[in-house]
């Protein structure tokens, strides 16, 4: 149930944006009725998101609701209808990917017999399996945007890209909900760090995952400190995308 959920929570919104990406590359970039849309969409999207997410307790419906906030992100750099943004959105959709593994890669770990788990079921997980919660930590800081993980990159790209319009409004939302993302993130970093685990037992973490948590963990760090390659493929599959 935790892997599925996984690969519904990320690995289908990369080929959606390539799929929104080619039809918004035939779009008139003067099209004011199809901006406004897209961007009632992204806003709408990035604000429902974290604001449910917020209140959540259980870790995968918080994790649910905050990629749809992620959706919204994305949406910013559709909303440009430049290239510089349909760039951006694909090298963040991307790195929402990368962020997302290494979360549910110990969220498997924890919930091994696919039980939900509430947030305070991670409670003292720096004392019972202190690599799962430095890897889980890591995921949430990239996924709050903090850098210098991948997160903090994609996001200042979209907000570049957006800025470059003019979007000022969409930028200042964007840092909002951010934000309010930072917020959440940080509550289950704290919980696993400063939380007592009372009689919570040790969780097991054997040596493929540990290897496959840190490779994961460089991605998203090699991502947000040397962007420059994954941003150049996003560019040229761009310029594939338009033939």
């Amino acid at each position: 149930m935790t892997a599925s959920t996984a690969f519904i929570t990320a690995v289908p919104k990369v080929a959606a944006v390539a799929v929104v990406v080619r039809f918004l590359l035939f779009a008139d970039p003067s099209g004011g009725v199809l901006v406004l849309f897209l961007t009632i969409v992204s806003i709408a999207s990035m604000s429902f998101g974290n604001l449910v997410a917020i209140v959540q307790k259980d870790i995968k419906r918080m994790f649910g609701y905050s990629a749809i906030a992620h959706a919204g992100y994305v949406m910013v750099g559709l909303v440009t209808l430049r290239e510089a943004g349909y760039a951006a959105a694909i090298f963040y959709i991307f790195g929402f990917l990368a962020m997302s593994l290494p979360v549910f890669l110990v969220i498997c770990q924890v919930s091994r017999d696919g039980e939900n788990l509430l947030i305070d079921d991670l409670a003292g997980l720096h004392a019972r399996a202190p690599l799962a919660a430095l890897i889980m930590a890591a995921g949430l800081f990239a996924l709050a945007g903090i850098p210098p993980f991948v997160g903090f990159i994609g996001k200042f790209q979209l907000m570049a890209a957006a800025l470059d319009r003019g979007m000022v409004t969409l930028v200042v939302l964007v840092a909002v909900n951010t934000a309010i993302g930072v917020y959440y993130y940080l509550n289950v970093v704290r919980v696993m760090y400063l939380e007592s685990a009372g009689d919570r037992p040790a969780v097991p973490f054997d040596s493929l995952s540990v290897i496959l948590g840190m490779i994961l963990l460089l991605v998203v760090v090699a991502l947000g400190v040397v962007p420059a390659s994954l941003m150049n493929a996003a560019v040229s599959a761009v310029r594939g995308l338009g033939f």
